[in-house]
């Protein structure tokens, strides 16, 4: 039996100042309890105020995750000086959380509005100054943010999310400057000998059920290298991963428009190659 490595949870920063009045108090509670009941899931992430409490839908998990790329040693312990997104930042937790190890600039990005109004409460009641939320689907990012101009894109619970995860890779491997860190985590299957992505049929909003192989030759393929995968529950993954210098080999039949869509390597025709989920045929 597999057994999983427990993530310690990454210590939140914040808390109201000492000076906050009961009132103030009373009034960002109230403003907390608001946005979440017009958000259809909810509040999304917990976050201790200092004298109070906010629970979550994903309670503490966030710190889970940066308390796992910490321990692992898979993003600096200090941002300072870099340029970083939190892409599908749902409450900001972990947003807040870069801007407080320093980060240059953190761009908050979510496609749900009530849920980028959480992350802008966040960073309004914190003064979390170099956060900036931005209402924008993962695909369309480069309207907002300048190619190349990113050090650090993390990912966190979006990947099985996306209809297109080629092309959300892809999409996050524009903003990138090239050396530049891709960080994820994702639901997936703990399978490194078949590359498949179930069908999620969109249970908890899952549109895909990755295997880690899978997760590795998409990422590959969309212009990555150095992946690394770690599975720390039976069907969840941390994966960190660098944009390469060079450009993809395989454009066609990609929804994103190319100047040109020639293949810059040799397609192979040994299927011996693919590795399919597995059956009675195919152990």
């Amino acid at each position: 039996m597999t057994t999983y490595p427990k993530l310690q949870p990454a210590r939140w920063p914040f808390s109201l100042p000492v000076e906050t009045t009961p009132e103030q108090i009373s009034a960002i509670a109230r403003e907390a309890d608001r946005l979440a009941a017009e958000a259809q899931y909810g509040w999304g992430h917990t976050i201790d105020f200092g004298v109070f409490r906010k629970e979550g839908l994903l309670r503490n998990a966030y710190l889970e995750i940066a308390g796992g790329l910490d321990e692992w040693g898979w993003w600096p312990a200090r941002l300072d000086r870099l340029r970083v997104a939190d892409v599908g930042c749902f409450t900001g937790g972990l947003s807040l959380l870069m801007a407080h190890r320093g980060a240059e600039v953190v761009y908050a990005v979510d496609e749900i509005p009530q849920h980028l109004a959480q992350c802008a409460f966040l960073v309004r009641t914190f003064a979390a100054d170099t956060v900036h939320p931005i209402l924008k689907s993962a695909y369309r990012l480069r309207e907002d943010i300048q190619p190349g101009d990113l050090d650090v894109i993390l990912l966190s619970g979006v990947l099985y999310h996306m209809s297109d995860m080629l092309v959300g890779l892809y999409a996050m491997r524009e903003l990138l400057k090239p050396g530049g860190l891709l960080l994820i985590q994702s639901h997936g299957v703990d399978d490194f000998d078949h590359s498949y992505a179930n069908f999620g049929r969109f249970i908890a909003g899952r549109w895909w059920q990755p295997t880690g192989l899978c997760i590795s030759d998409m990422l590959e393929f969309m212009g990555y290298f150095d992946c690394e995968i770690r599975f720390y529950e039976r069907n969840k993954c941390l994966c960190r991963a660098r944009r390469t210098n060079t450009d993809i080999s395989f454009k066609r039949g990609l929804n994103i428009t190319f100047n040109d869509i020639r293949d810059a390597s040799p397609r192979s025709l040994d299927t011996s190659l693919m590795k399919p989920a597995p059956h009675a045929g195919n152990p």
